[in-house]
């Protein structure tokens, strides 16, 4: 079985992503609609439409070059708060893959790194602080522990998927910190955080593809 992701698989992926994001669109605003403005799943859903616009006419193969120019689409795309954070991220995560036109788990790790990083910084949040982090990190860490125990890089993705997942849903009980949703002090308690869900359906999308690309996880 292929272990490494080459531009065309990338592309796909992204694709997967972008299907997740549209069809989990109202369930995204309902969300946010508790905590927010409400139009998180319409930024995500255009947002990687046009990430996914844009990989399809990027002439080349390097896929951090093409992740940067793609990010940067997103962001004129959907001018928010969450498209902001969001092509951030991913501009990140290409730079930090530039110049690869294949990924290994390794690559791939570093990328879901990137973001997090990236989401970090530019949010100045932590996880605990119910945000997208939240989800991510969790991921993120459950990629680096299957990793060094020889999973394959299907099985590294679910198990990141299942991490996100349970991460996202964790957010429940916590209080929002940032943003809009700060506002509602102990009152946000009790409602899952839009964001951490955004992370997840990145994850599950993503992990989507990979098993599409490279076969099913035994």
């Amino acid at each position: 079985m292929r272990e490494a992701l080459g531009f065309e698989d990338v592309q796909a992926i992204l694709q997967a992503v972008g299907k997740r994001m549209d069809e989990n669109k109202d369930f995204l605003c309902q969300l946010d609609g508790a905590l927010g403005d409400g139009d998180i799943g319409l930024t995500m859903s255009n947002g990687f439409r046009a990430v996914n616009d844009q990989l399809r006419t990027f002439a080349g193969d390097d896929i951090g070059k093409a992740l940067m120019s793609a990010a940067l689409e997103m962001g004129e795309a959907v001018a928010s708060t969450m498209g902001t954070l969001m092509s951030s991220a991913l501009f990140r995560a290409g730079k930090a893959i530039q110049g690869k036109t294949e990924l290994t788990a390794v690559d791939v790790i570093a990328l879901f790194q990137a973001i997090a990083q990236g989401l970090k910084e530019r949010g100045k949040a932590n996880v605990g602080d119910k945000t997208i982090l939240d989800s991510l990190v969790p991921a993120v860490d459950a990629m680096e522990a299957a990793h060094s125990e020889g999973k394959s890089l299907g099985e590294i993705l679910l198990v990141a998927s299942e991490a996100a997942d349970k991460g996202a849903k964790d957010t429940i009980e916590l209080q929002s910190r940032h943003g809009r949703a700060a506002r509602y002090l102990e009152r946000s308690i009790g409602h899952q955080d839009p964001g951490a869900a955004v992370g997840a359906l990145l994850v599950k999308g993503f992990s989507d593809g990979v098993t599409a690309r490279l076969g099913s996880v035994e």
